[in-house]
């Protein structure tokens, strides 16, 4: 299959040919040292996902299927299986508790790593290998999402871009593995994005399916990046085609190609993901940062606090919004929920989640004096309002922000001691021994001929 002959070249044409010639000397040093805190992050939340019942789940089915010691690493198990259900397996890990990063398509590292990680596993790759494909899933998975509007445009429509876009990051890493050439990267974009999906139904019943999206957008991208190395082909006009290309299928029809391909080569989209400081969804991360800086400034407490109304979008309203809380699902898609217990602990670690804490008296009686209203002018990136009214008659109204650029953004990022700290918090209950293994391998990826290191710290038995 040529490449497209109009002088322009389609949105995978030009994501192929950058990436398939990128090389490690080409990755500004920001980016790398950006990155490796990103893997870092998701590795650490894909372990202790890994002892989750979902992600147990997972690995159990996939392994009574397969078997256990053919493929790649299980993150946080023994146990062994082919590159691409060892990718939805570790990818469902990763996503867990909703802890891991984001950017890229949605979840970045989720989306992406497991992908990078188990195709590079299996290739014998060195740490820049893996590190290098891992910035090429971000950078295309990013594109991607502007491609069909966005984040918030696509949201608003129900699909859940983790899932969607997701599929194309995941195959551009493992396709930078593998050593594409950049007709055959095309072709695995593709191939990718002819199969990939996920809508945001889970939130009527907290469903586990959010918690796999990632997963099974990393087993697409790894079988389509192993299908083009084969030789299938994939459509080039993946976005652009008229009758069921993604533009058509996802956007009616409306494409943003410039925005896609804006600072292409120049800007990788590492520094534009996040990283989550709270354990919940990333909606309500900046109204927490709000909430924390009115007990710091204020005195804001849940005994001298009245009331509290929050009022939000329609994409908030319908993604935040979550009730009865029941689950640790229902508590971190419940904005009112995580108001509760950061005025009640000063924190919204995974503590304050799992397990749900509304039938303790004093988290119910904070979460009964808030309201949450709908008001539809609000865009999902203006963020929440809130009407604070305190005990003594004080009333605070202010913004709480776009939660886009909360605390883990570019804009307010975590520094790597702070991601580091995150990793024994989450780690250090399974064995600390583990998490300075797992610190150690990752800050030396660079420098590794391959991937032994990293690969013995994320082996967990029992």
């Amino acid at each position: 299959m040529a490449f497209d002959t109009d002088g322009i070249g389609t949105l995978t044409e030009h994501f192929a040919a950058l990436w398939s010639g990128l090389t490690w000397a080409d990755i500004p040093e920001a980016d790398i040292a950006g990155i490796k805190d990103h893997v870092l992050d998701t590795l650490s939340v894909a372990l202790a996902g890994a002892r989750t019942s979902e992600a147990a789940s997972v690995i159990r089915v996939l392994t009574m299927a397969n078997g256990r010691q053919a493929g790649a690493t299980v993150w946080g198990t023994p146990d062994r299986l082919p590159l691409s259900q060892a990718a939805l397996a570790n990818g469902t890990s990763a996503h867990a508790r909703d802890f891991d990063d984001g950017g890229g398509a949605g979840h970045a590292g989720s989306t992406v790593i497991p992908a990078a990680l188990a195709v590079a596993e299996s290739a014998g790759a060195s740490g820049r290998d893996f590190l290098l494909a891992t910035i090429a899933g971000y950078d295309v998975g990013y594109r991607s999402l502007l491609a069909i509007g966005g984040f918030a445009v696509h949201t608003g429509r129900g699909w859940h871009s983790s899932g969607t876009m997701g599929s194309l990051g995941a195959a551009a890493a493992a396709a930078k593995v593998l050593g594409l050439d950049a007709e055959k990267f095309a072709n695995a974009l593709g191939i990718a994005g002819s199969f990939t999906g996920g809508v945001w139904a889970f939130i009527d019943d907290g469903a586990m399916t959010k918690r796999l999206h990632p997963g099974k957008a990393c087993e697409t991208g790894v079988n389509a990046a192993l299908l083009a190395q084969g030789g299938i082909t994939g459509p080039h006009r993946i976005f652009e085609s008229k009758f069921g290309g993604l533009f058509t299928t996802y956007n009616d029809g409306t494409g943003f190609r410039e925005k896609a391909l804006a600072g292409l080569g120049v800007n990788l989209n590492v520094a534009s993901s996040y990283l989550k400081p709270y354990a919940c969804c990333r909606g309500s991360h900046s109204t927490i940062d709000t909430v924390l800086g009115l007990m710091s400034s204020h005195g804001l407490r849940a005994n001298n606090v009245k009331r509290v109304d929050i009022t939000a979008g329609q994409t908030a309203y319908d993604m935040i919004d979550v009730y009865p809380i029941e689950t640790v699902f229902d508590a971190q898609f419940s904005l009112p929920y995580a108001v509760s217990v950061t005025l009640i602990s000063g924190e919204a670690g995974l503590g304050q989640f799992e397990p749900p804490r509304l039938n303790e008296p004093e988290v119910r009686s904070v979460f009964d004096r808030i309201t949450f209203t709908l008001d539809k002018s609000i865009g999902l990136e203006d963020g929440p309002r809130l009407h604070i009214e305190l005990s003594d008659g004080t009333i605070i109204d202010t913004p709480a922000g776009n939660p886009t650029l909360a605390k883990g953004s570019a804009v307010q990022p975590m520094t790597h001691a702070e991601v580091v700290a995150k990793t024994h918090a989450l780690i250090d209950p399974i064995d600390p021994t583990l998490a300075e293994a797992l610190i150690t391998a990752v800050e030396g990826l660079d420098q590794a001929s391959d991937l032994t290191a990293l690969l013995t710290a994320l082996k967990v038995n029992g």
